[in-house]
């Protein structure tokens, strides 16, 4: 197993970050040299995926993006769009609408032998973020040939919380691949989702990492084009035993209030989890990541399973005292304000996903399913509290992702029955369901199961016109229309209130909003 290496600056508080084709990565070690695309910065040449950018609350930077890629109408891949454009979004980053990398036509492209210099004011709490490709239509292609990698902020409060640090914190950027018989990248948009058929962790094929018998922090990043994963630890061989305990402290925007207990994760596209996995007195253990997702999620199952990603090896002994605890509260600058607080606040938008035509998925407002070029209707008032009922009446779970603004999630109703216009039927819909405690942390990017209303909320303090989208790459790239009709809408936050929306007050209130067609 490897990590990622640490940019470094080349210029007070900036970084120049390349884009390029590389003939050098192996997906393992038994394998030759294949070709991939990789972020590289002036310290670290990346064949695949890209150096870590690490960023300090309070402390801006300047990344400059430049793209090397061959010169519009020459294919890298095979199977890939010819424009060789790119644009790089900060996923969950609070930046500006100019510097957040959203696709044509609501952001700029970068051609190749150009180059976009972004602004990052990094004034949130410390988060898993991460970056990755966001170019229209062909980003799922991008980020699948390599163009993704970590992009942690930090804080003063973090080293406080006593977790694991330093050699004792992971990251894991989670795919799924498939590779041609020389060993070469295969992809598809002939279906509606792209699945592998191999587990690909940090660019490695099902790789082994080693720990000692004490806690470690594990940031998981889900980067695959469609593949959810339910993740749990199973022992490889020996005398039965307790997995080792597992514990989750954050969410994609920052720290849980209370860290929570979980002897199984589900991790969609999109999503970061932070987690505290203890191997204390499992010396001389093995222990497998594994996965039981239906492909596509949740089912039914059509694409190869992938049950196993990766192996921790258990050493004998520790090499130092293990002085890392969980904290029962972990007081953040963005996770102590209570739901009822922002349910006080918003006004309720309604919002769709769902299928007119078979096989391809849209979103939409509360009326009608629209295409990511018609006229933004998703438009927040600045400064304002909006929490958005997702009404998914699609056959899929979608994991929502909107960009720019920090979220909470409130939680899901089944739907029993939809009429044909996509509105739940009064009296079909069930019990509300809170958010699990493990995704009741600041998040950007949700979980909407098919036949559910799903609830999240938030304050837009950006202006500017950015997107939300199905973070299924071959999703809101429009995978099976050739990017005709793709699972994306713009997101225009800007002055005009909107009055229109009622306002949500309360909880019970809000099931009662949600109940209405």
């Amino acid at each position: 197993m490897q990590q990622p290496p640490v940019a470094a600056p080349d210029g007070e508080n900036h970084y120049t970050v390349t884009v390029g084709v590389h003939n050098t990565h192996k997906f393992s070690s038994a394998w030759r040299p294949t070709k991939t695309l990789g972020y590289s910065t002036a310290n670290a040449t990346v064949d695949y995926l890209g150096p870590t950018v690490v960023t300090q609350q309070h402390r801006p930077i300047k990344v400059r993006f430049i793209n090397n890629l061959p010169a519009a109408g020459t294919a890298v891949f095979p199977f890939d769009q010819p424009n060789n454009t790119i644009t790089t979004h900060r996923h969950g980053g609070l930046q500006s609408a100019a510097s957040d990398g959203p696709p044509l036509p609501n952001g700029a492209e970068v051609p190749p032998g150009g180059s976009q210099t972004q602004d990052y004011p990094n004034n949130q709490a410390a988060a898993p973020l991460w970056y990755h490709d966001h170019a229209d239509a062909h980003d799922s292609y991008h980020i699948y040939e390599g163009l993704a990698g970590l992009a942690p902020n930090t804080d003063k409060l973090e080293p406080s919380f006593g977790l694991p640090r330093g050699d004792f914190a992971k990251s894991y950027v989670l795919q799924d691949k498939s590779f041609n018989a020389d060993y070469s990248l295969c992809y598809t948009h002939a279906d509606p989702e792209f699945f592998g058929d191999r587990p690909v962790i940090n660019g490695t094929i099902a790789p082994k990492q080693n720990v000692e018998p004490r806690r470690y922090t594990f940031t998981l990043v889900n980067g695959s084009d469609s593949r959810f994963y339910h993740l749990s630890l199973r022992q490889v061989a020996g005398s039965a035993s307790a997995a080792p305990a597992m514990t989750v402290v954050g969410d994609d925007e920052g720290y849980l209030l209370h860290p929570t207990r979980v002897s199984d994760l589900l991790i969609a596209p999109g999503e970061r989890y932070k987690a505290v996995v203890d191997f204390t007195r499992h010396n001389g253990q093995q222990w497998v990541l594994a996965n039981d997702a239906s492909a596509p999620y949740p089912g039914p199952d059509t694409a190869p399973p992938i049950p196993e990603l990766m192996r921790f090896d258990v050493c004998p002994e520790v090499t130092s005292t293990d002085h890392s605890r969980v904290p029962k509260t972990i007081q953040e600058t963005n996770n102590a304000e209570p739901l009822a607080s922002k349910l006080a606040q918003a006004r309720l938008r309604t919002v769709q996903a769902g299928e007119s035509t078979p096989g391809v998925p849209q979103i939409g407002d509360k009326n009608q399913l629209l295409n990511y070029f018609d006229t933004p209707t998703e438009t927040p008032q600045l400064g304002a509290t909006e929490a958005w009922a997702m009404r998914n009446h699609s056959p899929d779970a979608h994991p929502f992702h909107e960009h720019i603004v920090e979220l909470r999630l409130v939680g899901r109703w089944h739907v029993g029955q939809w009429d044909a216009n996509g509105k739940p039927i009064p009296g079909t819909i069930g019990p509300f369901e809170p958010a699990a405690a493990y995704e009741s942390g600041p998040k950007d990017t949700f979980v909407s199961p098919p036949d559910s209303i799903t609830a999240w909320v938030g304050k837009y303090t950006i202006p500017g016109t950015s997107v939300w989208h199905c973070h299924i790459l071959s999703h809101e790239d429009g995978s099976t229309t050739g990017g005709t009709i793709e699972m994306m809408r713009p997101l225009a936050v800007g002055s005009k209130p909107q009055v229109q929306l009622p306002r949500v007050l309360t909880q019970d209130r809000l099931d009662q909003l949600v109940r209405q067609p």
